[in-house]
């Protein structure tokens, strides 16, 4: 072998294993300016896998951890650097959650896991001050843990003026109540949106402000006072990607991951 050759595959060697570092807990060592963001669940269906997609569709550079499966602590040190939370959709929270366990025959079976993850992510995200997304179950889940309660079953606690779930796949306005430039809307806009819950905010959390609500008053998005994105709504807008408001809430979203992650270097 010539010296040439010999040095170009030491340099090929070289290369390859500064791109497979590993840290001591076998995680890979990603690249330091690539944004990064979890999401708490984005794998076990076509619906879990559009997360992903919907973020990648608007920035395909950005690296994706997904949570679920995890153990709480792996979970843990994952959102310890990352730029910033998704909070997926998905089952009911265990209505222990919210002090209603007399609730539990008209909820789907809990996943505590799942509830314990989404609980310690919060948390961590929250005192780090980086974006915050909560979809559908997720707004839901921010809603308790900042203090809030939900309807355990609309059907059956609120009416069915509005259809929020059926079998074909609902869809029905939400009405603005502010001004939120997350979602691209002004007070008394009117969007369509899908919809896929029999679960919704019941008291909301002192920390929170409607957005938007159902004409039938089921709150659809919430916000509060934070110093970056923070952003709750009850549609998916990763199924909504040809729409104004779901290509506003993902720019937007993608735009506060790059400027926390400049932070952060």
């Amino acid at each position: 072998m010539s010296i040439k050759s010999l040095y170009f595959l030491l340099l090929s060697l070289i290369l390859l294993l500064s791109a497979c570092r590993i840290d001591e807990n076998n995680f890979p060592i990603k690249n330091e300016n690539q944004i990064k963001l979890a999401i708490t669940k984005a794998h076990g269906s076509t619906g879990y896998e559009q997360y992903k997609k919907w973020i990648l569709h608007s920035d395909s550079t950005i690296e994706i951890y997904d949570l679920y499966d995890l153990s709480l602590d792996s979970a843990k040190k994952i959102v310890d650097i990352v730029d910033g939370l998704i909070i997926s959709g998905g089952p009911d929270v265990n209505p222990g959650r919210y002090n209603e366990d007399s609730l539990a025959y008209i909820c789907e079976v809990p996943d505590n896991y799942r509830d314990s993850l989404e609980f310690q992510s919060i948390g961590i995200a929250f005192n780090k001050k980086i974006p915050i997304l909560g979809i559908c179950r997720g707004q839901q889940i921010l809603n308790i843990y900042f203090g809030g309660s939900l309807i355990a079953d609309i059907p059956t606690k609120h009416g069915t003026q509005v259809s929020h779930r059926s079998k074909d796949g609902a869809e029905h306005i939400i009405i603005m109540q502010t001004n939120n430039a997350l979602m691209g809307s002004n007070i008394n806009d009117t969007i369509m949106v899908n919809s896929y819950h029999h679960q919704a905010i019941n008291r909301l959390a002192k920390a929170f402000i409607i957005n938007a609500q159902s004409e039938d008053g089921i709150v659809e998005s919430i916000s509060t006072d934070y110093p970056t994105f923070f952003l709750g709504v009850q549609f998916h807008p990763e199924h909504m990607i040809d729409t104004k408001v779901s290509q506003t809430i993902a720019n937007s979203f993608i735009l506060s991951l790059k400027q926390q992650s400049l932070k952060n270097k």
